[in-house]
């Protein structure tokens, strides 16, 4: 494919459904064009690399978020018990 004469594409979607495909945007950390782009490209069987090392950032990015969670998760759970364990006490005078 070659990259010296590209060729743009312009159309028209309803509000709704450009809100869906800017949401579905925002949650893959791209922009709705490039998001565009790849959903085409994909349909063509000419998927890019690049899609899928934004892809892989993408994965990986969620991955950290989701450890932090499950750190904040536990030290939650942490101090529930601590509290539970603490008020048994009190209810049985120790």
């Amino acid at each position: 494919m070659s990259a010296t004469k590209l060729k743009q594409i312009k159309f028209y979607l309803e509000p709704e459904l450009y809100d869906r495909l800017a949401n579905i945007a925002k949650e893959q950390s791209t922009t709705v064009p490039r998001l565009v782009k790849g959903l085409v490209l994909e349909g063509l069987g000419e998927a890019e690399d690049v899609n899928l090392i934004e892809r892989i950032k993408y994965l990986e990015e969620r991955v950290r978020q989701m450890g932090k969670e499950m750190g904040r998760m536990e030290w939650d759970i942490a101090m529930l018990e601590k509290k539970v364990k603490s008020e048994k006490n009190e209810q049985w005078g120790k």
